[in-house]
Parts: C-alpha cells; sequence; structure tokens
C-alpha cells in the first residue's frame, strides 16, 4: 500500500492536534465556535454617552485601511482604535509599543502613546459575530474595517449598523483603476454625500491612466475637497505598522479626516 504525499504544514498541524489531545477528545471549541453555536453576536452597539465614533473602511485589501484608522486615532489624541477583523487579518498587530493583555470577551488591547489599540485575538468566521466594542471612557473611538462593503451595508450587526447611521465614513483606496472603480462603487452603496475618499500611494501627479479612469462621482468627491492623496512611505510600505511614529503625510491624512468625520452616533 502506498500512501499519498502529504505537505509539511499538514504533519505540523497534526501534530499540534496531537500534542493537544485532539485526537482523543476531538477539537476544542474556540471561542469562535462558541459564538457560532450561540448565533450571532450584538445588533446594537452603545457607545458611551460623550464618546465620538469615526468609522475608516477599506474598498479593496491592502489599501492602508488600518493605518489610516491609526493615523486619525493619533491626532485625536486620547482615542482608541478598534479593529473590526478577524485575526488572520490584523493590520495593527505589531503597532502597539506595549501590550495590556486580553479582555474576557477576546480583545486584544495595547497602548501607543495615548492611543488604545484593541484587536480581535481569535478567528471571526462572519462579519455577523464580530463582538462588540468593550465599553471605553475614552472621548474618540475609531473603527477600522476591511469588510466587504456589501456585507457591511447589509450585515445585521452592530458594525452595519453603524455604517448605516454614521453620517460621515472615510473610504481608503489605491491610485489603481480597480482602486477608482472601488471607490466609485463605494460612494454608492455607503452614499457619495458620506463618503470622505483617501487615496494611498500617490505621488506628486497622479498616474495619467488613472486620472482619466475617475468617474464622475469621484471627480465631484476631489472638486469638493473630500479627496485627500497620501504619498507612499516606502518604509511603511515595506514593513508594515510598528511602535514608530507614523510619517507627517499619514498623519496629516489623519488631521484631515477627524476634521471632516464631525458625526456622532
Amino acid at each position: 500500500m502506498t500512501a499519498g504525499i502529504v505537505a509539511v504544514d499538514e504533519l505540523a498541524r497534526a501534530y499540534q492536534a496531537a500534542l493537544s489531545g485532539e485526537f482523543r477528545n476531538g477539537p476544542h471549541p474556540t471561542m469562535a465556535h462558541k459564538r457560532a453555536s450561540q448565533g450571532p453576536a450584538a445588533t446594537r452597539w452603545e457607545p458611551a454617552h460623550n464618546e465620538r465614533v469615526l468609522l475608516v473602511v477599506g474598498s479593496l485589501g491592502a489599501a492602508g485601511t488600518s493605518t489610516i484608522a491609526l493615523a486619525v486615532a493619533t491626532c485625536a489624541g486620547h482615542a482608541r482604535v478598534v479593529e473590526c477583523c478577524t485575526v488572520a487579518s490584523s493590520g495593527l498587530a505589531a503597532a502597539s509599543s506595549a501590550e495590556l493583555g486580553v479582555t474576557p470577551d477576546g480583545w486584544v488591547q495595547g497602548s501607543r502613546d495615548q492611543v488604545l489599540i484593541q484587536r480581535r485575538g481569535d478567528r471571526v468566521p462572519a462579519l455577523d459575530l464580530l463582538p462588540t466594542p468593550t465599553s471605553s471612557s475614552l472621548p474618540v473611538t475609531v473603527l477600522d474595517c476591511s469588510w466587504d462593503l456589501d456585507l457591511l451595508m447589509s450585515s445585521q450587526g452592530w458594525l452595519g449598523e453603524v455604517a448605516r447611521t454614521l453620517p460621515a465614513i472615510a473610504v481608503v483606496t489605491r491610485p489603481t483603476i480597480p482602486g477608482m472603480r472601488r471607490l466609485e462603487a463605494a460612494a454608492v452603496v455607503l452614499g457619495e454625500h458620506r463618503v470622505h475618499a483617501v487615496v494611498v500611494g500617490v505621488e506628486r501627479r497622479w498616474p495619467r491612466h488613472v486620472e482619466q479612469a475617475m468617474s464622475a462621482a469621484v471627480r465631484r468627491l476631489r472638486t469638493e475637497g473630500r479627496l485627500t492623496a497620501v504619498p507612499t512611505d516606502p518604509k511603511l510600505a515595506s514593513d508594515g505598522v510598528t511602535p514608530d511614529p507614523l510619517p507627517p503625510a499619514v498623519l496629516a491624512a489623519g488631521s484631515n479626516l477627524l476634521t471632516a468625520l464631525k458625526g456622532t452616533r
């Protein structure tokens, strides 16, 4: 009898499962599995009375959404960023200068100067299963969201409710033709009047073919001052967000958004 070829990563997972006793007792239930068996997470989240809530969403993958959300919180001073994604998708895992442990409901906490960073320490299999943020006494909460915008706006969970009710939302994209198409789609899905765009990766001039591909909605955002262009920072692009200070151009974009996103819930 000949056995099929088994990949090294499969062997490693099998070894870890054997060590944890899963071959004897079956898989141990994770926090995500427990939530799934209990049904969807809360459909509403009630921030503190004086808590200002801002939402930063990505229109496509790796646009720089977490970086911009962190920049907004940094410019706000005493604030927190709540990263609304599953553990494997975190863009802020290395952003804290000090780790503060894990809350009972699974939010991993870290600090960075005056900013509190909260991210999931477990797998979140669906948007509607994302737990609500913990209670906070900080005056500003920036929600960092990388979920698909169609799913976000149709979600019955608390984050979908926030996305549908906030008067202004920051949308992060890239200076590419797909990035412009996604930004146009975001303006339709979210409502053009609510969108403040951030385009990460624009140098001194826009690429001509990208500028020619701009839709009327994107051009209106730029004409009305609701589109902020951010140049590429080589170190940030290669290393991701670390405890090092954010580049001045990124902080300038965060400051603009902090002024523009005036609405609270």
